[in-house]
């Protein structure tokens, strides 16, 4: 399984590579890289491949952080909503998980964690929340049911500085 990045760790165009469910062993603590070709994400160990014009588009399973608490998984989700590849995105899921991620269920929180870290392009978030483009089945749930209400911004909020911290 393949996923396209804009570029590697190593600076190069690259690939992730993921080509079975053993690829994405646990990375021993004290390992930043393990080669050239390997880098620690996480819990994860990513392979990087070349990309090949061509080559078939899949995205690898993402791994699962059972062990994690709600309270640590709170407060990654709303470090990543600030930590997006477009400025509105940004905005959005910022402000969104900043005014309800408090209150969601462990089920729900998942369902964000999936969205935000599984999607192809912050483009189709992006388009899936602002209800220009139909998300596929993994992606059309009710956290994103929840994002397209808060998107259209029927209170006239000022969401235009993502929350502290």
């Amino acid at each position: 399984a393949v996923v396209s990045t804009q570029s590697g760790h190593n600076g190069r165009g690259a690939m992730l590579a993921a080509t079975s469910q053993k690829s994405c062993m646990r990375a021993p603590q004290s390992s930043r890289f393990l080669s050239d070709k390997d880098s620690s994400f996480g819990d994860a160990v990513i392979e990087y491949t070349p990309y090949e014009k061509n080559s078939e588009f899949i995205v690898p399973s993402y791994p699962t952080r059972t062990d994690e608490s709600d309270k640590r998984l709170r407060a990654r989700l709303l470090y990543q909503s600030r930590k997006r590849g477009i400025s509105e995105n940004c905005l959005i899921l910022s402000t969104f998980f900043a005014e309800q991620g408090g209150s969601l269920s462990r089920e729900m929180l998942d369902q964000f964690d999936r969205l935000i870290n599984l999607a192809d392009s912050d483009w189709d978030i992006y388009y899936w929340m602002t209800g220009k483009d139909v998300p596929p089945p993994p992606f059309d749930n009710e956290i994103l049911s929840m994002l397209q209400e808060f998107t259209q911004n029927k209170d006239m909020q000022d969401r235009t500085r993502q929350p502290d911290l």
